[in-house]
């Protein structure tokens, strides 16, 4: 069971690439943050001013990091395996749990941000993890497409024996 980067396909770049760049802004980039005019009073009150995804979306944040840990066994059971099934079993469900997390996603981000909205205005960090949600889900329905099995892991030429040959021995 090696990792053969040859046995990754398109879909499956774009899934691993996703994967890791929604888990980089769930954890590392600013989701939420205050509005301008109360910054600078929250900042002066030793207060954060920003919120990362993790601890902004407690209830959205499970479905998020198992999506992004299902495109990334994805990845690499197609980089391992040599049979497809594991794999195309793997991208049918990224698909679907991919699905589910842009649609939670455009919930949260676009039409109900947590907090007031008053005070609470988008940062960088849920788009981004819009985006890398989309394309997840992009990826996984490429790598569903196209299955099968890499010309080097498949059937290898016969031999072919003649009938001529064994009359004669």
């Amino acid at each position: 069971m090696e990792f053969d980067p040859a046995r990754l396909r398109s879909g499956e770049y774009v899934v691993g690439a996703s994967s890791l760049v929604l888990l980089a802004s769930l954890f590392l980039l600013a989701w939420y943050g205050l509005k301008s005019q109360f910054a600078p009073t929250a900042a002066e009150l030793g207060v954060s001013t920003t919120i990362n995804g993790w601890n902004a979306l407690t209830n959205v944040r499970w479905l998020v990091l198992i999506t992004a840990l299902v495109a990334g066994a994805l990845v690499f059971f197609q980089a391992t395996r040599r049979a497809p099934a594991i794999p195309v079993s793997l991208s049918v469900i990224v698909t679907v749990l991919a699905l589910i997390t842009v649609i939670v996603l455009i919930y949260r981000v676009l039409l109900d941000p947590p907090g007031s909205h008053a005070l609470v205005s988008l940062r960088a960090g849920s788009i981004v993890g819009l985006l890398s949600a989309i394309s997840l889900t992009y990826g996984g329905y490429l790598s569903m497409r196209r299955e099968g099995i890499a010309p080097r892991d498949g059937p290898q030429e016969v031999e072919v024996v003649e009938l001529g040959e064994l009359s004669r021995s």
